[in-house]
């Protein structure tokens, strides 16, 4: 469990602090993501201190998240989860280098479908460990690293990251989420998902719902099309009701028209009442999943600061209001974030 000093504060790399002094949070983004080593041509299943990343992470990424800095975001929520983040000490220095906190998570990945990305065999789909866990082991590891701490070092994770795929979840993702489910229970830290299709949102939320979770410690998170959705929004707002909360991400605004529909779908849940349970998030950072590891290519440079640099200002253009990415940006990070 964690302790009574905890309750009411946000676990970050260098301590718990109070959810006032976060700023404008950005919550899903991902300081390294080293899933696999293209050079040995094999799956990354440990995690340990490489000198090399920590100098080009400190040199690189710490000018980017001092940007965002300057625009009042003064935290984001790493969801990288083991084996692939960075040594926990690397998130120390770049939170006190940049001036951000940085909220480190636990937890486990999806099941990646063979053939994408680097799964080429049934073995790398997922850390084998996920597989031949039970879920009472799994649970223990996750808390484990938000009471005690990763690798010994006393640097705790303040979320629980969770992924599927496709609906319906496979066995491997149904026994993680069940355990993060456990997990969360027993450390009241929020828990963030991977949810790119329509539809597996359900699958997630019926487990953590069926396993006790209150759903509003639970954030979907890639959720842009759920809500540009028109007939889709309408399972979206009935989860929002129950009390989850939605993360659009990966918004890559070189053509800022195309996301009019996320804007007028944002409105359309603060005309219902719901404004209180929508978030946001890049999906920026540094990864390996695709090629040799560097900024990510799915969305322009630079790292983290495009929300700032470019995305909201796009998105205001569009109609976003100064109320809603206050709400959004401020206010419903500061009552997820806490332990409860």
């Amino acid at each position: 469990m964690t302790t009574k000093k905890d309750r009411g504060r946000v676990i970050t790399a260098r301590g718990p602090v109070a959810p006032e002094k976060l700023g404008k949070v950005m919550m899903h983004e991902h300081l390294q993501s080293d899933c696999y080593d293209w050079k040995n041509k094999r799956l990354i299943s440990e995690e340990k201190p490489d000198e090399a990343r920590r100098q080009y992470l400190l040199k690189d990424a710490v000018p980017h998240l001092k940007v965002c800095r300057e625009h009042g975001c003064l935290a984001y929520c790493d969801v990288t989860m083991p084996p692939w983040r960075g040594w926990p000490t690397l998130y120390a220095e770049v939170s006190a280098a940049s001036g951000v906190q940085i909220i480190i998570s636990t937890g486990f990945y999806r099941e990646v479908e063979l053939n994408t990305y680097w799964a080429k065999f049934p073995e790398e789909q997922i850390w084998p460990f996920v597989r031949s866990a039970s879920v009472e082991e799994l649970a223990e590891y996750c808390t484990r690293e938000i009471v005690e701490g990763l690798h010994g070092t006393g640097i705790r994770a303040g979320a629980i990251k969770l992924g599927s795929s496709r609906p319906p979840l496979t066995p491997t993702e149904r026994k993680a989420f069940h355990a993060g489910a456990r997990a969360q229970k027993q450390t009241g830290v929020h828990i963030t998902t991977h949810c790119t299709w329509l539809g597996s949102e359900t699958s997630q939320l019926t487990i953590l719902d069926d396993e006790g979770v209150d759903l509003n410690r639970v954030v979907v998170g890639h959720t842009a099309l759920h809500l540009m959705n028109k007939d889709y929004r309408k399972t979206v707002i009935e989860w929002m009701k129950r009390g989850v909360n939605f993360l659009p991400t990966n918004l890559k605004v070189t053509k800022a028209a195309s996301w009019l529909p996320l804007v007028e779908a944002i409105d359309a849940v603060f005309q219902a009442g719901l404004g209180d349970h929508l978030l946001l998030g890049l999906d920026s950072g540094y990864c390996s999943e695709s090629g040799e590891f560097g900024p990510m290519k799915s969305l322009p440079l630079p790292p983290f600061a495009y929300m700032f640099t470019a995305v909201l200002p796009a998105l205001r253009g569009l109609g976003l209001t100064a109320q809603e990415e206050e709400q959004i940006l401020v206010i419903n990070p500061r009552r997820i974030l806490p332990v409860q």
